[in-house]
Parts: structure tokens; sequence; C-alpha cells
């Protein structure tokens, strides 16, 4: 104790493991990512470990610095093979943009490095499937961030659906819906589907309903796809056109090995849709639907309610301590917001890392996001032939 009555904090007794980061990009996600660690230390009542932001990559060094700054990392690079290489971190948080998935990830995996990995886990799927089979031939903890499995309704569904409380599953549908292309005259710069890597929709956003699909109801065996382009030449700010090949919006049905059928949409000319996502489970004992933009609840129709004429939908508020996923500092009934997404993915792979506990099922391993990219693949596959198609035509065994 000091003169005045204040205590000192003694950090040399603290029991938190600290696990080393590399965060590798200093754009949104490597933000959101780098603000998820920060909060895990204090979300959780027994955190598995403390993050320690030890360095932060990026090719504008103003930029990084500012970033390195502002989330207090140590220190900041401008070469990512230092970070992919630097025998201080242990995992290493590629928040690239889509095309710079493969190479980084690569490498860290080869220096021992745990990966998490942004979504798409690449715009090729010979490089993703390579990046599944290095994860698998280095045994190290890998996870592409299909960040919404983690969000406490979307868990809590998980659990639902595992305890047969839907019985036997028929219908999946689902969409995610943007508004960012839906104006002709918009400049291609403000179109990211269409400009830096050209992604598409599929890949940028429907890549998260497909992983929900594989997380909710199984693997998938056949799709029929139809992928349109509506806006094939767009200006950019200084006037001059360009074409413009990526898909603005792709609707596939699914068919699943479970025997039930399901049906995904995405689109990036949805006008008046910023970031919705929705989704709803059909079965032979109730339904579960989930909406992104009221991410808090779950409704849950169940034919076990009793007596009949009161049976409906429950609007259920997954708040409570016995909801998964909750946070310790916050009381029942108050809402959890989109970054804890991420959060909890952290956490998980943290909990992994620290304890040797696999990633999968509840999160999405460096696999998982192989198959991902296999079903997109045959997605487009299947609307350039005009016709269904297996999904065993496209992927490999890892």
């Amino acid at each position: 104790m000091d003169q005045k009555g204040f205590f000192q904090v003694d950090y040399s007794k603290s029991d938190f493991i600290e696990v080393k980061i590399g965060m590798l990009g200093y754009g949104f996600m490597g933000q959101v990512h780098s603000n998820a660690f920060i909060k895990v230390p204090f979300s959780f009542s027994d955190p598995v470990a403390r993050p320690v932001l030890l360095a932060i990559c990026g090719r504008n060094q103003k930029k990084v610095e500012d970033t390195a700054r502002r989330f207090g990392y140590k220190e900041y690079c401008l070469d990512w093979q230092l970070l992919a290489k630097d025998p201080r971190i242990d995992i290493f948080d590629n928040c690239t943009p889509d095309d710079w998935h493969y190479l980084p990830s690569i490498v860290a995996m080869e220096n021992g490095k745990h990966v998490i990995c942004e979504k798409p886990l690449s715009l090729k799927l010979e490089e993703a499937f390579q990046m599944a089979q290095k994860a698998r031939e280095t045994k190290i903890k890998t996870m592409c961030c299909y960040n919404y499995r983690f969000l406490p309704a979307v868990r809590f569904a998980h659990q639902l659906i595992k305890q047969g409380i839907l019985g036997k599953i028929y219908q999946f549908r689902a969409k995610y819906l943007q508004q960012q292309g839906h104006n002709p005259f918009e400049h291609i710069e403000k179109v990211w589907y269409a400009h830096g890597t050209k992604s598409g929709i599929l890949m940028g956003i429907g890549s998260h309903i497909i992983d929900m699909a594989h997380f909710l109801i199984g693997e998938i065996t056949a799709v029929s796809g139809l992928r349109k382009t509506y806006n094939q030449m767009r200006k950019d700010c200084s006037g001059k056109s360009n074409p413009v090949s990526a898909d603005e919006c792709t609707i596939a049905i699914l068919e699943f090995k479970n025997g039930a059928i399901g049906t995904i949409e995405s689109s990036g000319v949805s006008t008046g849709r910023k970031n919705y996502q929705g989704w709803e489970i059909n079965g032979s004992k109730g339904s579960i639907v989930f909406d992104l933009e009221d991410l808090n609840h779950l409704q849950v129709y169940s034919t076990d309610a009793n007596p009949p004429e009161i049976q409906g939908f429950s609007n259920v508020l997954v708040t409570d301590s016995e909801h998964p996923l909750q946070i310790n500092y916050l009381p029942s009934g108050h809402n959890q917001g989109w970054e804890y997404g991420h959060v909890h993915a952290l956490h998980h792979f943290l909990d992994c890392v620290v304890n040797d506990k696999p990633v999968e099922p509840l999160g999405a391993s460096f696999q998982d996001g192989y198959r991902v990219q296999v079903v997109i693949e045959a997605i487009n596959q299947s609307s350039a032939r005009g016709k269904r198609v297996e999904i065993k035509e496209f992927g490999r065994d890892i």
C-alpha cells in the first residue's frame, strides 16, 4: 500500500496463461479480431488465457502504426513473412483480403503457428485444399473464422437439433442479403464484391450460410445453382468503365446426406438490405427461425406444446445463464452484439490451443473451410452447366 491508501496490483500472481498474437491485416476484420482478443479476459469469468497483442502487420506504415497504437500492440511490421516466422508468436491471425489468405497461412503453419484465417479460406479451390491438407499434416490448430456459429442463438439452435427437439429435419432455407451493388451507377470502388479481390457475393457472404448449413444440418451431397451478374460494366471514380465478372446474386437448391433439402440465397443487389441474414429449419416435431438483425432471439415452434390450441412460435430471448455462450458481466436479458460472435470464436480457439482440444465440431477448422469451398465450386459449375451436380465430383478427401 502506498501513502495515499492505494494498493498496487500484483500481476505476478495472475493465473492467466499468456498466448502471443500476431495479426496480419489492419482493416475491418483485423480490427474486429483485435477488439475480440482485447475483450476475452473480461468477458468470461474464467478465461482460458490472456491474449497478448504482440505484433500487427500491414503494407501501409501509417495505417498499421495507427492501428497498433489504438489497439495496444507492442510492435508492428510491414513484411508478413517476419510475422509468420517470428518464434515468439503462438497464434497467427490472418485477416487479409481474400487473395492473401493462402500463402501467409501456409508459411505460418510451416513455422509451427496455430492459425486463424478469415473466410473464405481461399479464392481458389486447390489452394483451400492445400491449406486444409497442410493443417492436417502439421497437426496444429486451425480455424476458418465462420463467426456466426458462435452467436448464442445459433449455438442454442445447434443444441436443440442435437437433442432431437425438431425431430426429423426436412428443410433448411437461408439467405444473406446486402445492397452495395443495387445501384447500376455506383462506382465500382464502393461495390466490395466486384472490386479489389473481386470475390463475388457467393464467396463473400454466401459462404457463411453454406457453413451454417453444414453446422446445423450436415453434409451437402448435391446442388442445383444459378448465379447472376446484372451490372456487367461499372465505372470507377475516374470515369473509366470496368467489366464485372463477379456474381451479384446466387441461388442454390441443396440436398443433404441425411435426406433434408434446402435453399440458399446470397445477394449484393437487395435494395434496402444492409446486412440481412436469416434462416429457418423445419422438422417433424418443430421449427426454428433466426434473424441476424434480431440476433439475441431464436424463434422456436414445438408440436409438444400442450394443449394444441396454444401451439405457436415462441420468441426466446437467448440471454439467460442456462443458454449457451453467455458473458459473465451481462445480467439476464442484457443483449450481446454482433462483435461477440468473434469474441466467442477466438476464445474457443484459445481454449483449443491452450488445452489441446479439437476445433471441430463447434468451430470451423480448415477442413470445414475447404468443404465450404467445394460447395461453392459445385454451385458455380452447376450454374455454368445448367444442371444438378454432385458434390463428390469436386471435393477430395483430406
